[in-house]
C-alpha cells in the first residue's frame, strides 16, 4: 500500500472549514447555504429522474436484512436519545424527535412499498398505520412542542 500525499487529503479540509463555518453560522457561509441546497435539490431530483427511468421498478439489492436492522436500530437509538434529551429538557430534543420521527415514516413508506403482494403488504401497511405512523406523529409533536417551550424562555 502507498502513503497518501497531503494533496489526496486537500479537499478533507476544506470541507472541514465549510462544516465548522456553518456550525459557527458565519454570515458569509449562511447567505450562500440556501442557493447552494437548492442546486443540490436539482442535481439530487435529477439524479431521482434517472434513477426512474433505469431502474423501472426493478431492483436488486444486497444485505437486504442488515439495510432493514440497520434502519430499526437507528430508530431504537433515536428514540433512546429522544428519551434522555427529554428528560435532560436539552435544547436538541428537537433535533432527536424530527429526526427520530423522519425514520419512522421512513420505515413505514420502505415497509410499504417493498412488500409483497398479499398477506405481506398487509401486514406492513397495518405496521405502517398502528405503529409507525403514530409514532412519527408522536416524535414530531415532542420536536414542536419542545421549540416552542424553547421560546417562551
Amino acid at each position: 500500500m502507498g502513503r497518501f500525499t497531503e494533496d489526496q487529503f486537500a479537499h478533507v479540509g476544506s470541507a472541514a472549514r465549510a462544516v465548522r463555518a456553518v456550525l459557527r453560522c458565519e454570515p458569509r457561509i449562511l447567505r450562500w447555504m440556501p442557493g447552494a441546497l437548492l442546486v443540490i435539490a436539482i442535481g439530487l431530483g435529477a439524479w431521482v429522474l434517472e434513477l426512474g427511468a433505469v431502474l423501472q421498478g426493478q431492483a436488486e439489492v444486497r444485505n437486504w436484512s442488515s439495510v432493514w436492522v440497520g434502519l430499526d436500530i437507528l430508530e431504537v437509538v433515536g428514540l433512546v436519545v429522544t428519551a434522555v434529551l427529554l428528560r435532560r429538557r436539552s435544547v436538541y430534543l428537537p433535533l432527536a424527535a424530527g429526526a427520530t420521527a423522519t425514520t419512522f415514516a421512513l420505515d413505514a413508506w420502505f415497509d410499504v412499498l417493498t412488500a409483497p403482494a398479499g398477506s405481506g403488504w398487509y401486514e406492513s401497511l397495518a405496521s405502517a398505520v398502528f405503529a409507525e405512523l403514530p409514532m412519527t406523529v408522536v416524535l414530531t409533536a415532542v420536536a414542536v412542542w419542545s421549540v416552542r417551550r424553547g421560546a417562551d424562555r
